[in-house]
């Protein structure tokens, strides 16, 4: 079930009887045809539909993710009423379901009954736990050296559970972006352009690409270029396979590549640490430091969980 998505770019032609039209695609046309950036918002991937007679209200959640989501019920207002599950009450969504999530009835159905319920909900499940072998390719190609900016803990923007095992690594825009670890394209956002520095304006206008392990941990991989993602929603990705550009959106002070591995702790998305193969000193590494693997350098190879294996692959 889809739901309508806000346009990044807004084309206009004139057809052949001088008649103006406006799209949202770029249109098949042999009339000049004129395009500018329109602002768009972040798409809604999560929604609640009802459903059901007056009597037996039912509602339905859509996770239009390709991942799972932890879902979170409260009533706001209820009298005489009962329902299934009762609340509060937390629930795991999979990605790109339709679920029942809700049933509520009156408890005498010849008395006045009411209610208002509330959600809130959180990527991924929070039963998921981390592989602890799991390591991870450098996001960029074989033979670049990319400067970090700001490595785990980092005192410009890496100071919330959220962001503290996170890292920042100085790319030029347009910079091919590799899938470090294997896993499912859970979500991505691609809509934006634009940077600045006021969180409030720019916090949630990153362009990014959000991929879930076999573990159920989830990397982000952000500030992308504006259209250059080169995956879709539910796409399985190899290790080392392009998955964007890099580019300069969002809360951003310049064009650099935001990575970081995620799990949901329980309606909390927390950053865990992590170790590149080519870089197993991770942790220790500061600002200015250099990332790169040279081509002479043997690779492991990484399989669907991202444990290492051996390969003789340069």
């Amino acid at each position: 079930m889809g739901l309508p998505l806000a346009a990044k770019r807004v084309y206009s032609y004139r057809d052949e009887n001088g008649i103006l039209h406006f799209t949202d695609q770029a249109p098949d046309t042999d009339q000049p045809v004129e395009s500018r950036l329109a602002k768009a918002d972040p798409k809604k991937w999560i929604e609640a539909l009802e459903d059901g007679p007056a009597d037996d209200k039912r509602y339905l959640l859509v996770n239009q993710m390709a991942g799972p989501a932890e879902v979170e019920m409260n009533f706001t207002d209820a009298l005489n009423v009962l329902s299934a599950p009762e609340l509060p009450a937390r629930v795991v969504v999979p990605g790109l379901t339709s679920t029942p999530i809700l049933k509520v009835i009156p408890e005498d159905p010849t008395q006045s009954w009411r209610f208002n319920f509330q959600f809130r909900w959180m990527l991924g499940d929070p039963g998921a736990r981390p592989d602890p072998n799991a390591r991870y390719q450098l996001p960029f190609r074989q033979g670049e050296k990319h400067r970090l900016m700001q490595g785990f803990g980092g005192p410009y923007s890496h100071s919330d559970e959220q962001a503290y095992f996170a890292i920042d690594i100085d790319m030029d825009e347009g910079t091919p972006v590799l899938a470090a670890r294997a896993g499912t394209v859970m979500l991505v956002e691609d809509d934006f352009f634009g940077a600045g520095t006021d969180i409030a304006q720019w916090g949630d206008r990153a362009n990014h690409v959000r991929i879930v392990h076999a573990d159920g941990t989830m990397a982000v991989y952000a500030h992308l270029a504006l259209e250059t993602i080169d995956v879709k929603v539910g796409d399985q990705v190899r290790a080392g396979q392009q998955i964007a550009r890099s580019g300069n959106t969002g809360f951003s002070t310049g064009p650099h590549l935001h990575f970081v591995v995620q799990r949901n702790t329980g309606l909390r998305l927390t950053s865990i640490p992590f170790k590149f193969i080519e870089h197993p000193e991770l942790d220790t590494l500061i600002e200015g430091s250099i990332l790169g693997r040279l081509p002479e350098q043997k690779a492991a190879t990484l399989g669907e969980t991202g444990t290492v294996g051996q390969s003789d692959t340069p």
